[in-house]
């Protein structure tokens, strides 16, 4: 007799990096269904548990993208910025960069029918994201992101050069036009692109007027004519101009 003896095909056993790996692809399947309160907790458990592997960076971007889901815009753009800077050679710092200007961006106060018009309530979270969008433009301006950036960009900019119109017109109503012409030119000095530029100066032109400095309306006014000359605002200036003799 002869006795054949097979030997067991050895276990395949998992290296630390694929136990990593496995871990982080059921989180993003949880993830991608938009079950941020399975994932969440999976993607913590990832960073703890594998510190040492890409899996961990992508994870900690993936806690942020639920928190930001989830309008916890705060938490979200500790976490994008924390990434941002310990890891700054990462490929997804861009990424990282334009998820925190964008949560932001959404911390901007919304026209909502019941409550005043954006333009007229603290604006603090506007000045930050147009901070960061900015930033991230000037850093990465080939980004995939940066077009909606861009769109975001613009629409900040008009909300906060609405701002310091509707400032310089309360400074006028309490007739205070120095500190009327004092925002009016932070508007153009600091919100450039706006939209906003020529009725800033058809303003300002009219407030010198008010204040009898003519010479000095008038060069506003020229300058509003030079810079915006389709502009319905070059139009009014032109008249005040013809009516003051400028």
């Amino acid at each position: 007799m002869f006795v054949v003896s097979c030997a067991a095909a050895p276990k395949k056993t998992t290296t630390y990096a694929d136990d990593a790996r496995l871990a982080y692809e059921k989180a993003l399947v949880a993830f991608d269904n938009k079950d941020c309160l399975t994932a969440e907790p999976l993607f913590k458990e990832i960073r703890s548990n594998y510190p040492y592997t890409r899996y961990a960076a992508l994870s900690e971007l993936r806690e942020a993208d639920c928190l930001a889901s989830q309008d916890k815009h705060a938490e979200a753009i500790e976490i994008y910025q924390r990434f941002a800077r310990v890891r700054a050679s990462h490929e997804d710092v861009p990424y990282a960069r334009f998820k925190a200007a964008q949560s932001q961006y959404e911390q901007i106060p919304s026209e909502w029918f019941l409550s005043p018009p954006a333009h007229e309530r603290d604006l603090r979270a506007a000045r930050d994201a147009l901070k960061d969008l900015r930033r991230y433009l000037l850093d990465f301006p080939d980004d995939r992101n940066a077009g909606e950036a861009q769109v975001m960009e613009k629409k900040t900019l008009a909300l906060l050069a609405r701002h310091e119109l509707y400032v310089a017109d309360f400074y006028l109503i309490r007739e205070l036009p120095k500190a009327a012409i004092g925002r009016l030119q932070d508007l153009l000095r600091s919100y450039e692109g706006s939209g906003y530029e020529p009725q800033a100066l058809l303003l300002m032109g009219r407030t010198q007027l008010f204040m009898k400095d003519r010479p000095a309306a008038h060069d506003t006014f020229r300058a509003l004519i030079a810079r915006y000359p389709e502009s319905g605002s070059a139009v009014q200036a032109e008249r005040y101009l013809a009516e003051t003799g400028g």
